[in-house]
Parts: structure tokens; C-alpha cells; sequence
């Protein structure tokens, strides 16, 4: 009999442990659910609001408009334009050797 008491005893401390446990599991999952959804919302709202509060139009432009815009700027400006333009071309060719050299060394590795 005092066996018997003893089991049962221990059998809803163990219940209560494994309750405790699910609980816990539970409470995380949930949680976990909980943020992404709000995650989700959120995304969604900043679209929205992107869309909202933004007005992009693209217009083609020909080759003779954009002579006749070159034509019409100052001198200045045609440097600050060519300055960038170079700027650019060079990012461009160092971006280009970067990648080059990392070919390079992922070929080397695999010899």
C-alpha cells in the first residue's frame, strides 16, 4: 500500500514535470509563430507604405536628348560628369579584378 501511494505520488510530480515541459514547448512555438507573423505584417505595412509615399516615373530618353542636355551644361559640370563617369569605370574594373583573382584562387585550391 505505501508502495502504491509512493508511485502514485511520484506519477503526478512526473505529470507535472512533463506538463511543465509542454507548457514550455508550447510557449515557444507559439512565440516563434507570434514573431514571424508580426515580422510578416511588418514587411507588409513598409511595402505598403513604400507604394504609398512613392512615385517613380521612368522616361525614355533618346541620344539627341541627351546631347542637347550635354550641350546646354557648363564646363563644370561636363567635368564633374566625366569625373564620376571615370570614378565609375574604375570601381567597375577593380570589382572586375577582385572577382578574377578569387577564380583564380578557388582554381588553385582545387589542384
Amino acid at each position: 500500500m505505501k508502495t502504491e501511494l509512493k508511485e502514485i505520488i511520484l506519477m503526478g510530480l512526473g505529470a507535472l514535470s512533463l506538463t511543465d515541459e509542454k507548457a514550455e514547448e508550447l510557449k515557444q512555438k507559439l512565440l516563434k509563430k507570434g514573431e514571424k507573423l508580426y515580422n510578416e505584417e511588418l514587411k507588409r505595412n513598409i511595402q505598403e507604405k513604400i507604394k504609398e509615399n512613392t512615385n517613380i516615373q521612368v522616361t525614355p530618353v533618346s541620344k539627341e536628348i541627351i546631347v542637347e542636355y550635354i550641350n546646354s551644361i557648363d564646363d563644370k559640370e561636363k567635368e564633374e560628369i566625366i569625373t564620376l563617369l571615370n570614378q565609375d569605370e574604375k570601381n567597375n574594373e577593380e570589382e572586375s579584378e577582385k572577382t578574377n583573382k578569387s577564380k583564380e584562387e578557388k582554381n588553385n585550391e582545387n589542384k
